[in-house]
C-alpha cells in the first residue's frame, strides 16, 4: 500500500496544465492493470457460476472492449476536471481513487449478480 500512495503523491501544488495532464496519464498504466486484473477475475467468477455449451461467449467480445474505452474516457475526465478545478495536493489522489472504485463497481457488478442468482438457484450453474 506505501507503493501506491507514493505513486498518488502530488510533490508540487503550483503544477501548470501540462503537469497535471502528466501526472494522470502516468498512472492510466496503474489504473489499467488494476482494472484489467479486477475484469478477469470478475469474469472467472461468471464463467464458474455458468455452464456454456463450446463456442458460446459468456460476454459479447464487443462489449468487453467498449466498457474498456469507456473506462479510460471516464478516467481522462479524471485530468480534465483538475485542470479547471482548485489546484490542490488531494484533488488528483482524491479523483483517482473515486474513479477507480467506481469503475471496480461495474466490474464487479456482473460477477456479484451472478452469485446471488446462483445462491437463489440453489448453488446450481446457471445453463
Amino acid at each position: 500500500m506505501k507503493l501506491i500512495e507514493n505513486l498518488l503523491t502530488v510533490k508540487n501544488e503550483e503544477r501548470n496544465r501540462l503537469q497535471i495532464i502528466w501526472w494522470w496519464e502516468i498512472r492510466r498504466i496503474l489504473y489499467n492493470l488494476i482494472v484489467l486484473a479486477a475484469g478477469i477475475l470478475s469474469m472467472a467468477i461468471m464463467h464458474a457460476l455458468v455452464n456454456l455449451e463450446p463456442g458460446e461467449d459468456l460476454q459479447e467480445p464487443l462489449a468487453i472492449i467498449g466498457f474498456g474505452i469507456l473506462c479510460n474516457l471516464g478516467y481522462t475526465l479524471g485530468w480534465f476536471t483538475e485542470i479547471f478545478s482548485d489546484k490542490s495536493k488531494k484533488y488528483g489522489p482524491k479523483m483517482f481513487r473515486i474513479g477507480l472504485y467506481f469503475t471496480l463497481f461495474w466490474v464487479f457488478l456482473p460477477a456479484l449478480l451472478h452469485i446471488v442468482f446462483w445462491i437463489g438457484r440453489g448453488f446450481e450453474p446457471m445453463n
